[in-house]
């Protein structure tokens, strides 16, 4: 084919740091002038040299028509000059190809990498697996945000996911496999700002007598796991492995520093299923403090005396199938769900009792800084997004406090303080 019309981007076609800028060319095709309008050919041709002066890798992009050739053109030397351009042939390579990349970089714990596998293959693989990295835009991200949505899955949850996909991308940015992040620009309401944490209902917080009928239908040597969370606000993990060294008796102190895993590497008990020093939020070597109740601490003491403690450290719970190892969270979960099911509570699982313990902390007006620390949460603002429109009491508490210190003071004036009066107006005057 013949090269025709030439036209450079650039001031005549000069030569800037050592390499030519973009030009479009048309070049003609075989076909018949009368079909020309309707083949399949791309005559318009961008032709440019990737960035590295004379080493660059001189490249060629075919269009249909001139209008879309000029604005790669423009587009490709804008890129060189930001320091953006990005190869075409790395925003091909799959998205799975790139998570892999993203999750094998660095050191992730056993618990987490398989956490991340999970999410990929339940969330991820059906609506980005296959595709091209670059091909993925922000209406893609938004799309996938209301199929998650329509599936009934939580707020908070999908912002987490969603987190998880920035990640990805931003790695593929870095790494100059894609150019921009999608998720950055997935929300249509820029002006919107909402949290990722979801308020719990008062459909999510059991009664008193709910958690009662609960523990009643729960296996005996399980209910003190029941009031751990729901008397001390641990996570199911966190109450699986509470040990006789964890409980400071005398002062009603509960440390807690180890969690059940499944997958992480157990020094403590030697298999591969058990607990992992460290939990949410906090550093390997920290604990967090939370406080027993009194009828908390009997009922473990009398756990204690009832089915006794092993291992080294006396641990309380032991697995019924496989002595010497933990119980596993996914075996408690389906024990609670029966427990739950039978008492007529179906609607409740285990972060059930965590989200009773911490409403009733309010309720009995416990600072929300005392109770974000007991609970391990990363901070007062996730106490307070999600717990905070649970605290009512505290308005009324406030007015009843400012009213009796008023009406305390207010009494030395009685009789002193002259009511306004009214004032008539002429007929005359204007109101």
């Amino acid at each position: 084919m013949q090269s025709l019309n030439p036209r450079p981007f650039g001031a005549g076609g000069f030569c800037v740091g050592g390499y030519s800028l973009a030009t479009v060319k048309k070049r003609d095709c075989a076909c018949p002038r009368r079909m020309k309008a309707r083949c399949a050919h791309k005559p318009w041709v961008v032709t440019y040299r990737e960035p590295g002066g004379r080493a660059g890798k001189q490249r060629e992009v075919s269009f249909k028509t001139r209008e879309e050739a000029d604005a790669y053109a423009v587009k490709v030397e804008r890129d060189k000059d930001l320091g953006v351009y990005i190869n075409p042939r790395q925003a091909k390579r799959r998205f799975s190809d790139i998570w892999d990349l993203w999750l094998n970089t660095g050191t992730l714990e056993p618990g987490t990498y398989a956490n991340y596998r999970s999410v990929y293959s339940n969330h991820f693989a059906d609506h980005f697996g296959s595709r091209p990295i670059g091909s993925i835009g922000s209406a893609d991200i938004a799309a996938w945000e209301r199929w998650e949505q329509d599936q009934g899955y939580k707020p908070y949850g999908i912002q987490v996911r969603k987190n998880i996909l920035a990640s990805v991308f931003g790695y593929a940015v870095n790494a100059e496999i894609i150019g921009r992040n999608p998720c950055k620009k997935a929300n249509p309401r820029k002006n919107e700002h909402r949290s990722a944490y979801t308020p719990v209902s008062d459909d999510d917080i059991p009664e008193t007598h709910e958690v009662l009928g609960i523990v009643a239908e729960m296996p005996k040597f399980l209910r003190a796991a029941v009031w751990a969370m729901a008397g001390c606000g641990l996570r199911p993990g966190e109450a699986l492995a509470i040990c006789d060294q964890s409980i400071e008796w005398e002062s009603g102190v509960l440390l807690v520093n180890h969690q059940v895993t499944a997958h992480g590497i157990c020094e403590i008990t030697g298999s591969r299923r058990g607990v992992k020093r460290g939990t949410k939020h906090r550093k390997q070597a920290e604990s967090r403090r939370t406080p027993i109740p009194d009828v908390i601490a009997q009922i473990f003491s009398d756990h204690i005396d009832s089915y006794g403690m092993w291992g080294d450290q006396g641990w309380l719970f032991e697995s019924p199938r496989q002595p010497g190892r933990h119980p596993s969270y996914e075996w408690l979960l389906r024990v609670f769900k029966d427990a739950a099911k039978a008492a007529g509570t179906p609607q409740y699982t285990p972060k059930s009792l965590r989200h009773y313990w911490v409403s009733e902390c309010l309720t009995a007006g416990i600072p929300l800084y005392e109770v974000a620390q007991w609970a391990g949460h990363r901070d007062t603002r996730t106490t307070e997004m999600v717990y905070g429109h649970l605290r009512t009491s505290s308005f009324k508490r406030g007015a009843d406090t400012l009213g009796e210190r008023i009406a305390g003071d207010l009494s030395l004036f009685r009789g002193r303080i002259e009511p306004p009066r009214l004032i008539d107006l002429d007929e005359g005057e204007a109101a």
